[in-house]
């Protein structure tokens, strides 16, 4: 059976959400310093178009993420057995990414339309605090999906053994960063869009093998 347009878009959706982060952390411009508590009303009033743009990114790569989700696991799903296990912890993990986006959306605005544009610097610097720590809302999920892609990965064969081996040391050198063990937090700014990007290739690339197999087409 053919693949339907929306299939077919499916493993592209992981390096849109890879965009919206390389979007999200350049165009943010809350403080002059990177120091948690530093942000201040008089930056984010003078970047102001560009925090919205900034929060609209987030918004759009969780949504996405969603997305994305649903292909991971279909990919994962299409050489399990009868029970699926790494699909749906992937799955789940991958969830739990995009829910820890929407709290980081939630601080944004806090800062932004709630603390910076009513000038209130103590509110400011408390919420600031938070800000700065807001990828950590999704660390766990970001840990669970990297492990669980990549075993499952391996498990089915369906993704290249190296990438597999590399998303699964991701996932650990992520929870330690977590944990506030340096430096796997890097994993979630430095690596996190490059590794969708990276996997929405690949994911697309063994889609459009599969589809042309006699096997498929049959």
């Amino acid at each position: 059976m053919p693949l339907t347009r929306l299939e077919k878009l499916l493993p592209w959706t992981g390096a849109i959400a890879g965009a919206c982060w390389i979007g999200h952390s350049t165009l943010q411009s809350v403080t002059e310093t990177d120091k948690p508590g530093s942000a201040t009303s008089q930056v984010i009033r003078d970047h102001l178009l560009l925090n919205y743009a900034s929060v609209g990114c987030l918004v759009l790569m969780g949504i996405v993420l969603l997305f994305f989700a649903t292909a991971v696991r279909n990919l994962l799903r299409s050489t399990e057995p009868a029970e699926a296990t790494w699909s749906s912890i992937a799955h789940g993990g991958w969830v739990v990414t995009a829910a820890g986006l929407s709290q980081m959306v939630m601080w944004n605005w806090g800062l932004i339309i709630g603390a910076a544009a009513a000038s209130d610097d103590a509110a400011l610097k408390s919420l600031s605090y938070v800000h700065f720590f807001g990828w950590a809302g999704m660390g766990i999920g970001l840990a669970t999906a990297f492990i669980a892609t990549g075993l499952g990965g391996l498990a089915g064969a369906v993704l290249p053994r190296w990438f597999a081996i590399a998303t699964v040391g991701c996932g650990v050198l992520g929870a330690l960063g977590n944990a506030g063990v340096p430096p796997g937090g890097l994993v979630n700014y430095v690596l996190l869009p490059f590794w969708l990007i990276g996997a929405s290739v690949i994911m697309a690339r063994r889609q459009r093998l599969t589809t042309r197999s006699p096997k498929h087409q049959a």
